[in-house]
């Protein structure tokens, strides 16, 4: 089935053409399988230098560049979607590097299973410089690692991450592409465009596969892993949570569900119990909450 599948590496790029020379080098390093076709660069927003990147490493592999103009990684990977058909795609972004044998490990498992499944392997971390222990907890797991911890050819939950997993083509057409709602350069600013596609292929009864041999490490500049990062990243998360608890709501969504009223005027007494104390975990911790509550609410409404 192998000779079947061709392969496509998706590298969406947003104004780092540095970390993305990086990212385009590192596959370049890695073994390509004969099934693999091309790698796409698809910057979207104002060019920045990722076209002159691509054309830099083109004659280390097969590489092609793309603009979209809208900044906004869902649009980009839909207008990468329509150009290219039906494919194996590897949704890397721009700024990790993936083990050597990374392309061969998913076309092997996706020639095992084909259309109809989707893939996944763990994400390591490169810090340019290690945050405190404490905010590591804090963090989502794109900025601290993750693994799946469950059966490998039963992924039934949207937790693989958006720059290391795959899924055919024809898979993602059916369910309707990226939302642009979600993701960076979204307009709701919410997170998640690969978890709400996630979503929606287990809704069409898609399970994922997790291949643990198919390592990536995602790089984080310090000031991507510092308590304000982390808490407005934290109300990004809520924004997804929000919109996505309105979509699933019954009925009229003028008022928020009691658990979300109760959750958010929970979350204003420990902010102000927690002014009140010396711990500078606890002041965080509270702030985290807060800032998540805030999302939750926002998101809700952008939906209503």
């Amino acid at each position: 089935m192998a000779s079947d599948i061709t392969l496509t590496v998706a590298v969406p790029t947003f104004g780092r053409p540095t970390l993305l020379e990086r990212t385009l080098r590192s596959l370049a390093a890695s073994r390509r399988p004969t099934e693999y076709r091309e790698t796409v660069v698809i910057e979207n927003g104002p060019q920045a230098g990722a076209e002159a990147v691509v054309q830099c490493v083109a004659e280390l592999l097969p590489i092609r560049y793309m603009h979209v103009p809208t900044a906004n990684k869902s649009a980009a990977l839909n207008a990468l979607l329509e150009s290219s058909g039906d494919s194996l795609y590897f949704f890397a972004d721009d700024d990790v590097r993936v083990e050597a044998e990374l392309l061969c490990d998913y076309v092997r498992v996706a020639a095992q299973h084909g259309p109809g499944r989707y893939f996944g392997g763990p994400a390591l971390i490169d810090y340019e410089q290690e945050p405190p222990t404490w905010l590591k907890a804090y963090l989502p797991a794109s900025a601290r690692g993750w693994e799946w911890n469950g059966p490998v050819d039963k992924v039934d939950r949207p937790v693989l991450l958006g720059f290391n997993w795959a899924a055919f083509g024809s898979d993602l057409q059916a369910a309707g592409g990226f939302d642009p709602q979600r993701g960076p350069g979204s307009p709701t600013g919410s997170t998640g465009q690969e978890s709400d596609m996630q979503r929606r292929l287990l809704a069409r009864g898609l399970t994922g596969v997790y291949v643990p041999s198919a390592k990536v490490w995602h790089y984080i500049p310090r000031e991507r892993c510092t308590p304000q990062w982390t808490i407005e990243r934290n109300y990004r998360q809520g924004v997804e949570r929000g919109r996505i608890t309105a979509a699933e709501r019954k009925g009229s969504r003028a008022i928020p569900p009691t658990w979300v009223v109760k959750r958010y005027f929970g979350g204003v007494v420990k902010a102000i119990v927690a002014k009140f104390t010396s711990d500078e975990e606890k002041r965080f911790s509270a702030g985290f909450r807060r800032s998540y509550d805030r999302g939750l609410l926002a998101g809700y409404r952008s939906v209503s």
